[in-house]
């Protein structure tokens, strides 16, 4: 749910699109399991539904409604507000300068997503500092949790949580209509900046030994950021989706 260069607005994919396999799995070349590539394809009925959600389908239609985006706006900077330190922390916790570099970057480019969404809610009388709710601030404090126990689980938190969303809306961009009135936003979540970050949270965490914590940490936030877009969207939460 993050950040993005919002100077950006060309038409179709952007610039390094993070392949990937009709099941939303990462591909390599050779076509080997990865161990991002193997959190993906354990998840890919979540994958779908994120894919599928009617928050990201509705939008890219431009039939959503003023207030269910609203919310959605909402809702997404209050987590951002907390994932902002959580990429701090991960910044400093980067086993190495480029890694360190791939998430500050991130920072800077949610920076310019907050400034930006100050300005729709201003423009739209949205009220960005209402109280967060439990099912988004379990999602919040999940980030920030995951992060104090160290490098490793941190890293597949923040991969969970780029590469679904940034997916998702990259669907929206695809599917987009002409005029949709929430397109500047599609555009950010699914830019070239976006894409890279996904690549570049990929490779880390293709460095990373699978194990079975790790396998769930990643199933817990994908769930959770779903749980998150149905509250938006105003769904019930889906028992199987609760991490």
């Amino acid at each position: 749910m993050k950040g993005g260069n919002f100077a950006a607005k060309t038409a179709g994919a952007p610039p390094g699109k993070v392949p990937v396999g009709q099941d939303g799995a990462m591909t390599t070349a050779a076509g080997s399991e990865t161990t991002s590539n193997r959190l993906r394809a354990q998840n890919a009925s979540e994958w779908a539904r994120g894919l599928a959600h009617p928050l990201v389908v509705r939008t890219a239609d431009d039939s959503i409604s003023q207030a269910q985006f609203a919310r959605w706006v909402t809702i997404n900077t209050n987590f951002l507000r907390t994932y902002r330190r959580f990429m701090m922390v991960m910044g400093t916790l980067a086993p190495d300068a480029r890694a360190s570099k791939l998430l500050f970057q991130a920072v800077q480019e949610m920076d310019e997503e907050l400034r930006r969404v100050g300005d729709f809610a201003a423009e739209h009388e949205v009220d960005l500092d209402a109280s967060p709710t439990a099912r988004s601030m379990d999602y919040s404090s999940y980030c920030m949790a995951s992060v104090g126990q160290g490098w490793g689980r941190g890293l597949v938190v923040a991969f969970g949580v780029e590469s679904l969303h940034y997916d998702a809306w990259l669907r929206a961009r695809e599917n987009a209509v002409p005029g949709a009135r929430f397109w500047e936003f599609i555009d950010v979540w699914s830019s070239g900046q976006q894409a890279e970050l996904v690549a570049g949270l990929s490779l880390l965490v293709d460095k990373l030994e699978p194990t079975a914590e790790l396998e769930r940490i990643f199933r817990s936030i994908i769930r959770l950021e779903l749980a998150n877009w149905d509250e938006a969207y105003g769904l019930e939460p889906s028992d199987n989706l609760n991490p």
